[in-house]
């Protein structure tokens, strides 16, 4: 037991030093339905908490905003998600990413079989209401397509997010870890202003220190609802060998009094 404890004091310890000091590097990576415990929180808590804002006949449009979007899975899942349990709901999402040829893929929204499984958590019935399977491509139904729109966009970039407007969810997840600690600061602050006066933040994907910080900083409150859940969920998309990657994913813990803000992964503007 004593040995056991011994290596897992090692283990944050190492953890903690690649945070700190190993060097960021963007991936281009994607999953279709990546975190399905975090659809559960949007479905349940977060669209209700957003119709308390006069949207109760759905006629005003959702405004999502989608940053490293790569070649349009999370933007894609959300939709799809969306319709399914909202159809009523009118959608406008902008999705964007830094580099070019991944968003030229998105528009065109047409992927492989290997390219939609990919992820653990896809099920047939997931694929079956998103894909139309045609010529053994898997294409993204029209309906999903026409409420989304792909561009190449820096959320670094302080004129460009100026200009983006205000929006009722803003998602940037799986990036802010890739990036230097110095601008991923940057860049959630430039987050920050995109939210309407009622709005969430889709935040998973960022060092675990910089998340309480910042979102004590921007007035952000944690969305108490499977949190647990979806830090799992990420665990399993990263791999047991959270230590030795700066985007590892450390076990889950309430030991600390600010627990809720290091594993959330959904904030409240209210």
């Amino acid at each position: 037991m004593k040995s056991t404890k011994f290596w897992n004091f090692l283990r944050h310890i190492k953890y903690a030093l690649i945070v700190r000091f190993a060097p960021r590097k963007n991936r281009v990576y994607t999953q279709f339905y990546r975190f399905p415990h975090q659809f559960k929180a949007l479905v349940e808590k977060v669209v209700p908490f957003l119709h308390e804002k006069d949207r109760s006949s759905g006629d005003k449009p959702l405004e999502i905003a989608v940053f490293a979007c790569c070649t349009g899975a999370e933007p894609i899942t959300f939709s799809s998600v969306l319709q399914q349990h909202f159809p009523d709901q009118a959608l406008k999402i902008r999705a964007f990413d830094i580099v070019d040829d991944v968003i030229e893929r998105a528009k065109k929204s047409v992927f492989s079989k290997d390219e939609v499984y990919c992820g653990p958590f896809v099920s047939n019935e997931f694929v079956e209401q998103t894909f139309d399977l045609i010529d053994g491509e898997y294409r993204v139904k029209p309906r999903i397509c026409s409420t989304i729109t792909f561009a190449v966009g820096n959320m670094l970039d302080k004129k460009f997010m100026d200009e983006l407007g205000k929006y009722d969810l803003v998602m940037a997840q799986n990036v802010l870890f890739h990036l230097p600690r110095p601008q991923a600061r940057v860049a959630f602050a430039n987050l920050t202003k995109l939210l309407k006066p009622k709005a969430a933040l889709f935040i998973n994907g960022m060092d675990i220190d910089m998340r309480v910080e910042l979102t004590q900083k921007y007035d952000l409150q944690p969305l108490d609802y499977l949190v647990e859940e979806i830090h799992e969920d990420a665990r399993l998309d990263r791999g047991n060998a959270w230590a030795g990657t700066y985007y590892g994913r450390k076990p889950f813990s309430r030991s600390s009094k600010d627990w809720l803000r290091k594993y959330c992964t959904i904030y409240y503007k209210e």
